[in-house]
């Protein structure tokens, strides 16, 4: 077995990201006897893939096997000491120690720490060890985030750092390393326009859904070349996305977030995992549970694709069409589990579960939404006779929620956590602050997921049903039927 050797290339760049690089790594690649294998698993974006406004951090144990690079998970926000590995956990980010212990709480529940750990139960391979680096950076645009982006390169401060970091940890142990997958979890800046956010100073970021999808194919293969490079592996890494979306949503036929299921959809090493609406929020931001539920979500989506073989597919519509009833349009969908579900009980309820329909650019009134084994059928009060566009999870009054899931049974190693609970002596299990009359603060987000029976699910797993991708789709008049194109992954 080969072990992985820096050149004096990557030494340089090392060098220049402030990455100590020992000389004895400085060498040609020689034939030995390794005694460990590990695999690095990367997250990188904006807020979201780092864990802001997440305290308090609920995921403190360690699992054996898993580690972070440094003092925390996360390769910046004040990390220090990149040539060793610790054991992975979450806890407050080293630059918010002195955030607030509220709502308004720091970085502290990154989602690939439950990703990781998630992985590490659920596959029980003790010859492999994991590596989990959040590289993000919040409030930025694809852009500032891109490797060719000439403002200031976030990337070989991020990324790259975090990639040189691995090889050069493991190298001194006579370890391999490889990176088999890569998160993206970013897309909130590219809804809004800023001639400061562009790849070039003077040039305003773009919010078209072509132009995004572009930079983001772009991004994904300088990241696996890099990758392929770096780590000196055959295989290039899965490409792995969220679906921006909840209260960042604008516009009324979704961009950003189609720009990112149709990438997916499109490309065969590229993963959607579907959206974050349903998980518990502070208004944009997931709290801490949320953060961690969603990371479960991200280790079932990697699990299914990469160790069970059946690359995952979120919840999806399949195809539009116009009924025998002209108020009535069927919306097919691509189901991971039946029976379709309505839900209003693990989601807040939306108005009409999150659908919207346009008869030639005009807002219609829904009559009926009816889910008929895989369609869902919307009625509306008056006859669809135009240009017919559909939405769900939308912007306006929906603030990108919607109620309908699949009905997904696997399972989460990981509970929904009351983060307003006591102590047997009175006293809260995680600290707050106080507000100005003396109250201590809620911790609690203002909707939590509950059961049939209207329970919180307080103590219980989270749920990983799949809910439907936000999406926006058009039928032209006089056309019966709209295919969606989804490559089918093998």
């Amino acid at each position: 077995m080969k072990a992985y050797i820096f050149n004096l290339k990557a030494s340089i760049l090392l060098s220049m990201l402030g990455v100590v690089c020992a000389q004895e790594v400085i060498a040609q690649k020689v034939d030995t006897q390794k005694e460990k294998v590990y695999q690095h698993f990367i997250i990188y974006g904006q807020s979201l893939s780092t864990g802001h406004q997440s305290y308090p951090a609920l995921t403190t144990g360690s699992v054996h096997g898993n580690y972070m690079i440094g003092e925390q998970v996360w390769i910046n926000q004040g990390n220090r000491n990149f040539t060793i590995l610790n054991p992975l956990k979450s806890a407050l980010a080293l630059t918010e120690k002195k955030s607030p212990l509220s709502k308004n709480g720091g970085i502290a529940e990154c989602p690939i720490v439950a990703a990781v750990n998630h992985l590490r139960l659920k596959i029980k391979d003790a010859s492999v060890n994991y590596i989990a680096t959040s590289t993000g950076v919040g409030g930025k645009t694809i852009e500032q985030l891109s490797k060719h982006c000439r403002n200031k390169n976030l990337y070989q401060e991020g990324f790259l750092k975090a990639a040189f970091a691995a090889p050069q940890i493991t190298v001194k142990e006579r370890a391999s390393v490889t990176c088999p997958l890569i998160i993206w979890m970013q897309g909130e800046y590219n809804y809004w326009a800023d001639t400061t956010r562009g790849l070039m100073p003077s040039i305003p970021n773009t919010t078209k859904k072509d132009e995004y999808k572009a930079l983001l194919l772009k991004l994904k293969e300088d990241m696996q070349n890099d990758v392929v490079s770096i780590y000196d592996q055959k295989h290039k890494p899965l490409f792995m996305t969220y679906q921006v979306g909840a209260q960042y949503t604008r516009g009324k036929t979704l961009e950003i977030g189609m720009a990112q299921l149709e990438t997916a959809n499109e490309n065969d090493d590229v993963i959607c995992a579907g959206p974050v609406y349903p998980m518990t929020d502070r208004g944009g931001h997931l709290d801490a549970n949320g953060y961690r539920w969603y990371g479960e979500m991200l280790a079932k989506a990697y699990y299914r694709t990469v160790i069970e073989g059946d690359p995952f597919i979120p919840l999806q519509p399949e195809e539009l069409s116009r009924t025998a009833n002209p108020r009535v349009i069927k919306i097919r969908f691509m189901v991971p589990k039946m029976p379709l579900v309505l839900d209003n009980y693990t989601t807040e309820e939306i108005k009409d579960y999150g659908f919207a329909v346009y008869n030639d650019n005009v807002r219609q009134q829904i009559k009926e939404v009816k889910v008929v084994r895989d369609c869902v059928y919307i009625t509306c009060k008056k006859d669809l006779s135009g240009v017919v566009e559909v939405t769900y999870a939308g912007a306006d009054e929906f603030k990108g929620h919607g109620n309908l899931r699949d009905s997904d049974d696997y399972k989460a190693y990981y509970t929904y956590i009351d983060q307003d609970k006591k102590n047997s002596d009175g006293t809260f299990v995680f600290a707050r602050d106080k507000d100005k009359d003396g109250n201590y603060l809620s911790l609690r987000p203002n909707y939590e997921p509950r059961d049939k029976s209207g329970n919180i699910i307080y103590d219980r797993p989270y749920p990983l049903y799949n809910f439907s991708v936000a999406f926006y789709y058009k039928l032209d008049k006089n056309v019966k039927k709209y295919q969606i194109q989804i490559l089918r992954k093998k």
